[in-house]
């Protein structure tokens, strides 16, 4: 088996694909560096056993690099520049699954996400040191279109990378509700104890709420209606309580995390989750088995009572 070391550039040069010697410091060879360093960050991503159509992809995007990678080196050979319209198809394909909001993204929801998105940082810092063999036509401006089209695309798979794992999980997290209901936790005689604590904390506040109790799934088990109680709050009581039980967190956290930027932003939109506070899970030997959820007077007034009827539940029922 021949030696992967040749001694060709121990002197600070190397070749090209036609033969002719090229400094290490030609910005082609920076550039191929460049690009080979976000090929191998797609490999880390990769690794991460995406979903079979998600792995296909950047394994699509490594070969579109490894072959950019032989144009930018043809030297004087005649390597048609690659199509942008390719990249195109599939970035529209992507969109059309996992649609962006319009706003910056913030890299990290997901581990696969945030390598995508590095690998894209590093492309785009290869099409800033292409613009100068374009200026000097040593690029065709199809090719450079191609870069620019290149980083829309792992933008575009970045998002759908973070949009799966986001399925994902809270998939886990109902079948986990699924599997844990009938199996003690929110009864129905629970239920009315922790209603009856919270109308006292609501009667101190002085606002007549609705308060709803549910079980790991988020069903129904109680629905407690104060006199004078707006008739909307029969509906947002029962979502806010729904919610903190089927995501593991109180309303109040997911509506930290569905802001533009934030890693659930688009969630908001869901019709079946309630976004603002006054829902929060109850828990009990560390495992959520149901939630509360109290709607009737101003957000900070609901979490006033929800975190009232959360600490009667954990003084009661949380060892």
């Amino acid at each position: 088996m021949a030696p992967i070391y040749t001694g060709g550039g121990d002197r600070g040069t190397t070749r090209l694909w036609d033969g002719s010697k090229v400094s290490k410091r030609d910005v082609r060879i920076e550039l191929n560096g460049t690009l080979d360093e976000a090929n191998s960050v797609l490999g880390i991503a990769k690794s991460g056993r995406p979903t079979e159509p998600l792995g296909a992809e950047m394994e699509f995007a490594q070969r579109e690099l490894m072959a950019l990678m032989a144009y930018v080196a043809r030297g004087t050979r005649d390597v048609p520049p690659p199509d942008p319209r390719i990249l195109e198809a599939r970035i529209d394909a992507l969109q059309a699954q996992w649609p962006s909001q319009g706003q910056f993204v913030l890299p990290g929801g997901s581990l696969a996400g945030s390598a995508v998105h590095q690998a894209r940082s590093i492309v785009r810092r290869a099409e800033r040191m292409a613009s100068e063999l374009l200026e000097k036509e040593l690029m065709a401006e199809e090719a450079y279109v191609y870069m620019n089209r290149l980083s829309d695309f792992l933008y575009a798979l970045a998002l759908a990378c973070d949009g799966e794992a986001f399925v994902a999980r809270v998939t886990d997290l109902v079948l986990a509700a699924e599997k844990d209901k009938g199996q003690g936790g929110m009864t129905l005689e629970r239920a009315k104890r922790l209603l009856a604590e919270a109308e006292g904390e609501a009667d101190r506040v002085g606002v007549p709420m609705v308060v709803a109790a549910v079980d790991a799934g988020g069903d129904l088990v109680a629905l407690h209606r104060m006199d004078g109680a707006l008739p909307v709050s029969i509906d947002l009581a029962p979502k806010k309580a729904r919610t903190a039980a089927r995501l593991r967190l109180s309303t109040e956290e997911l509506s930290r995390l569905v802001q533009p930027g934030a890693p659930l932003y688009g969630l908001a939109s869901d019709p079946g989750l309630c976004c603002f506070g006054g829902g929060v899970p109850l828990t009990e030997e560390g495992k959520t088995v149901g939630a509360v959820g109290v709607s009737g007077g101003s957000v900070e007034e609901d979490q006033i009572v929800a975190g009232k009827s959360r600490d009667v539940w954990n003084s009661l029922f949380e060892s």
